[in-house]
């Protein structure tokens, strides 16, 4: 019986080291702290036109582009966009003023945003 439980907790152990690898190895679409101290310093001393608070708001709101706003979005400078960790397939990194975005390439769907700026 000894034997059995022993066996058992190894195996428990194993399960939830090997769910611990997994799950810091995962690809999340969202900016990780070390991603904004990355955009932050490439940014450091940068002017940029700041996003209206209206539009701001509504894209926080609703987690989608106004049609207006989606035609100001800019990719991430390549050299930047390197610095940082790859993302899941189907989605992308861009610049909309002030703000950095990940967003659904098929849907348009904001999926994390972050100021560029402190």
């Amino acid at each position: 019986m000894k034997t059995i439980v022993l066996t058992m907790c190894a195996l428990l152990s194993c399960a939830q080291m090997e769910a611990k690898k997994k799950e810091k190895h995962r690809d999340y679409a969202e900016f990780r702290d070390g991603d904004r101290v990355i955009i932050y310093e490439y940014y450091r001393g940068r002017k940029h036109e700041q996003l209206p608070p209206g539009l701001a708001k509504q894209l926080r709101k609703n987690g989608r582009l106004p049609p207006g706003l989606a035609k100001k979005m800019q990719p991430l400078p390549v050299e930047l966009d390197r610095r940082l960790p790859p993302l899941p397939p189907g989605c992308s990194r861009a610049l909309i003023d002030d703000r950095a975005v990940i967003y659904d390439t098929r849907s348009m769907n904001i999926l994390d945003i972050t100021l560029i700026i402190r």
